[in-house]
């Protein structure tokens, strides 16, 4: 019982919904957007997803896996659509395009499995905790 109190029965514990996990992360993204694109002027083609990555980084604290790569995705896509040289399709990217690409869906991969594998960590303790409060003997 002290245990439930202590640290929230892993069933009563106010989790986030589906919808407010992925409005997070969809909302991040947004957010991200309009503050890199009020600032192309001064950077132009430079960091086009510096400000993405961070919206990956609150999309997969917040909400875990699928949010943070719904995060990822769309901040490779946009920052492709909007802050890269435009290239055709069939052509090769210059060398500068390929590394931010690679760099970003690197780190944005490694930072959503990170938090996936804490957000799985976290459930397998509130689990044991929740078993362990049931199993304790009830005071009167």
């Amino acid at each position: 019982m002290i245990a439930n109190q202590r640290f929230g029965h892993p069933k009563m514990k106010n989790k986030p919904t589906t919808l407010k996990r992925y409005a997070v992360a969809i909302g991040a993204v947004m957010l991200a957007f309009g503050m890199r694109y009020g600032i192309y002027g001064t950077l132009d083609n430079r960091l086009p997803f510096g400000f993405f990555t961070t919206a990956t980084l609150i999309a997969a604290w917040y909400g875990g896996l699928g949010p943070g790569m719904l995060a990822a995705i769309s901040g490779l896509l946009i920052g492709d659509y909007f802050f890269l040289p435009k290239h055709e399709t069939g052509t090769a990217m210059s060398e500068p395009v390929r590394t931010a690409i690679g760099t970003y869906a690197l780190t944005n991969a490694l930072i959503v499995l990170l938090f996936w594998n804490l957000h799985s960590r976290l459930r397998e303790l509130q689990d044991k905790l929740g078993k362990a409060g049931d199993s304790a003997p009830k005071s009167k």
